[in-house]
């Protein structure tokens, strides 16, 4: 570690090198440029000198140039067309450009003829105080050139949605670390899902960090991932590592998670069709009291991590009792949520048309529940016309 106010000189400062790999090939496809310290044999991250606040502005700058500079004259020596990802303050591409009309970064690309196509901006997580507007034009300078645009540390809190929407990035780069330290276990997941949502309507590539165990690679995976990079492939090195550095692991992982999935989807498809033979006919519902005499027939019946039942209307109003598993295994009846009404729920109409004009039921997608914060998943299907069986299912 640096001592607090130790400022390097520039001929100790490199840059290293970390690798980003690609799902979809296999393949490593870029590296992000990291600073080191080099004192002797020794090697020092330059974090510590980046977030030090005793030391100025322009300090910080110089050195970063330094670094950028150097990654770039060494990955332009590279005919392999990998990427390199160059992370950016706002705040400095702002100012500096504000004050001279210039960006360095394209500057340094121009003398050493990389090909801006190779380059990644890195808009990193920041409480930026400039104007926005102004931000997003400066680094439509960088996408004319050639540039692809990423934002960095997405969920941290500085890196907000009206950044994301105006700066229109192509690749959201998500740090699994940042998301584990503020959220649950089950909660990160979600974050994870949210984030898959965000960069699928977006039309941006999903980079997730800090991927340190193969689980992690399987959580990134099931978030619909497009490229990985962390410590289970590779920290920041000062050598770039062969593109298939990684592909046998990622295959035999890939291949794991592919049979581990398909398992799954194969044993819910089956709790769907047991759950679609419960009704066989159009059933007769003029009321609560038939709603829930019909639920009561069906207790006996529905497999063990069935939790929840309840009859809607398609308006989205509850018109049974809520019928909810005890611990146990009886039957609690909540006559409280008769009349509820659900359609605020944005899967609800959908899940409703869907069965209509199908005339089958359906098994949502993994989400968490309010109540017991645990993964769940609801099965519905028609009853008749008008009426609606929901089953929450513990995963």
């Amino acid at each position: 570690m640096l001592a607090g106010g130790v400022i390097p000189a520039g001929q100790e400062v490199q840059p290293f090198f970390q690798p980003i790999v690609s799902m979809q090939t296999q393949r490593v496809i870029g590296y992000e440029t990291l600073g080191r310290h080099i004192v002797g044999n020794e090697i020092r991250s330059l974090g510590p000198f980046f977030q030090d606040p005793n030391i100025s502005d322009e300090t910080h700058l110089g050195i970063d140039r330094i670094l950028r500079e150097r990654a770039i004259e060494r990955m332009s020596a590279e005919k392999n067309g990998a990427w390199l990802f160059i992370n950016l303050k706002p705040s400095w591409i702002y100012r500096v450009y504000r004050e001279t009309g210039m960006l360095p970064t394209l500057q340094f690309i121009d003398k050493h003829g990389m090909d801006p196509a190779r380059i990644v901006i890195e808009v990193t997580e920041e409480e930026f105080q400039g104007r926005l507007e102004e931000l997003t034009q400066i680094i439509e300078v960088y996408r004319q050139r050639g540039c692809t645009i990423a934002i960095d540390d997405i969920g941290s809190g500085s890196s907000n949605y009206e950044r994301i929407a105006s700066i229109r990035p192509k690749i959201l780069k998500i740090d699994l670390k940042i998301l584990k330290k503020s959220a649950t276990h089950d909660g990160y997941k979600a974050l994870l899902d949210s984030f898959s949502i965000l960069s699928s309507q977006m039309g941006a590539s999903l980079l997730v960090e800090g991927v340190e165990t193969k689980q992690d690679l399987h959580n990134a995976l099931k978030a619909g991932a497009r490229y990985v990079q962390g410590f289970l492939f590779s920290p920041a090195v000062p050598e770039l590592l062969p593109d298939s550095a990684f592909e046998d692991m990622l295959k035999q992982e890939i291949k794991l998670y592919t049979e581990q999935q398909l398992h799954r989807y194969r044993s819910l498809f089956s709790v769907q069709e047991s759950l679609n033979d419960l009704i066989t006919a159009e059933a007769m519902i003029g009321g609560a009291e038939d709603a829930d005499a019909l639920i009561r027939s069906l207790l006996g019946r529905v497999a063990d991590n069935v939790v929840r039942m309840y009859i809607c209307r398609e308006d989205g109003r509850q018109i049974s009792s809520n019928f909810s598993r005890t611990e146990e295994c009886g039957w609690e009846v909540d006559e409280k949520f008769r009349g509820a009404n659900w359609i605020w729920r944005p899967y609800f109409i959908p899940n409703v048309l869907r069965m209509s004009v199908q005339g089958q039921g359906h098994l949502s997608q993994v989400y968490i529940d309010l109540d017991s914060s645990r993964p769940m998943q609801t099965y519905s299907c028609p009853l008749n016309r008008d009426h609606y069986l929901f089953l929450d299912l513990f995963v």
